[in-house]
């Protein structure tokens, strides 16, 4: 049924882009309309609070809107929530496609729910931005109108073996969760170590839906603390991977264990205690990295919300900016102008890193901040991890 269902939303979306259709007008709207520009943001909100995407999304709406919007013309947050769901995900793309009303969508946070709603999208005329969703299938069907401001997991994956390596770290251990996530960071971990000096002595996977006791974990981990490990790349998820962490300390393994991007959150600390102390995890932003961008914007942030702004505030934050610039440099906010001036962009001065796209729509180059868990809080160390 599930299927059935999205193959109806998709035949209605290839539909829209015929004459006189919410596509057609849409364009019309954008290059001719006056008043409000609207700009959907697609998340699971209720479910996902504690991340503050859209404390970040409306930060940067108002500054836009604060500097004269767009020639003029304010920009309109539109919030809709998505739950997670594959099916709530589609319905609500479609829904969007067919209101004329909407410019573009920032949107989803997970992969699985993107990647097909994209075809909505596209098939539908409208513009997405990606802030979250690193699954590389996102981009790889090319897409004209489809663009993402965060690395990919391929990307992050290579990027963490470098570091390794840089470490001098020879024997390294990778355990991964079993999905297409933890998957593609593995595979590209391997494949990047295999072109260094780094050797993958063990590779072990877990189930998405392991529980919290560190049973799942144990007898892998049992088997590797015999192992003449240097190091262990962890491509899991929280609050799996602080259980998992907590498990290796509580048997005596205590070399150095990375992370990956998903694991840059309270919940590592939540789940796994003191025992997460010194685990190195990439992510897009944290507030102590030293560029004005990100000063600005943390400064900024705190003031208005009166707490730090993480990863979330940041991407929501850059991901109407980059389309803000887009329009403004296009003089319009129709779909084919808006994605020609993205695809144009080198170097916009974002608060997450540069920003400009390939011909996927990809980030043309981008760098990962390294951080590492200290007194039960992620720290910066002062290294930027190339994601290419």
């Amino acid at each position: 049924m599930r299927h059935i269902r999205a193959a109806l939303l998709l035949a209605a979306a290839a539909a829209a882009c015929g004459p006189g259709t919410p596509a057609e007008e849409r364009a019309r709207l954008g290059r001719e309309g006056r008043g409000e520009i609207t700009v959907a943001a697609v998340w699971p909100f209720q479910a996902r609070g504690e991340i503050r995407f859209a404390e970040g999304l409306q930060m940067a709406v108002d500054e836009v809107n604060a500097a004269g919007g767009i020639g003029g013309r304010p920009l309109k947050l539109r919030m809709e929530d998505d739950r997670g769901s594959v099916n709530d995900g589609l319905l609500v793309a479609q829904k969007l496609a067919d209101d004329p009303s909407v410019a573009a969508v920032i949107g989803h946070l997970h992969s699985y729910v993107t990647v097909p709603a994209a075809s909505v999208y596209e098939s539908g005329g409208m513009v997405l931005v990606a802030p979250a969703s690193t699954d590389p299938g996102l981009t790889a069907k090319g897409y004209a109108r489809v663009f993402r401001i965060i690395p990919t997991d391929r990307e992050t994956g290579r990027a963490m073996a470098e570091y390794a390596a840089r470490r001098g770290y020879r024997r390294v251990a990778i355990y991964y969760v079993r999905n297409s996530y933890g998957r593609a960071l593995a595979n590209a971990f391997e494949e990047r170590a295999a072109s260094s000096a780094l050797t993958v002595v063990a590779r072990a996977s877990y189930a998405a839906e392991a529980q919290g006791d560190g049973r799942t974990f144990a007898p892998t981990l049992a088997e590797w603390k015999e192992m003449e490990l240097d190091a262990i790349f962890l491509a899991g998820q929280v609050p799996q991977a602080g259980y998992l962490v907590a498990e290796a300390r509580r048997q005596g393994l205590d070399v150095p264990i990375l992370g990956d991007d998903a694991m840059s959150s309270p919940a590592l600390v939540q789940a796994g205690g003191a025992a997460v102390e010194g685990t190195v995890v990439p992510t897009p932003f944290h507030p102590g990295e030293p560029r004005p961008e990100v000063h600005r914007f943390a400064q900024s942030f705190r003031r208005r919300f009166g707490t730090d702004a993480d990863a979330g505030a940041a991407l929501g934050y850059d991901a109407v900016q980059v389309l803000a610039a887009a329009m403004r440099t296009a003089k319009s906010a129709a779909p084919e102008d808006v994605a020609a001036a993205l695809r144009a962009m080198r170097n916009h001065a974002a608060v997450t890193g540069p920003v400009g796209f390939d011909a996927q729509g990809d980030l043309s180059s981008r760098a990962m901040v390294k951080t590492v868990v200290r007194g039960g809080l992620f720290h910066y160390l002062g290294e930027t991890l190339a994601a290419r």
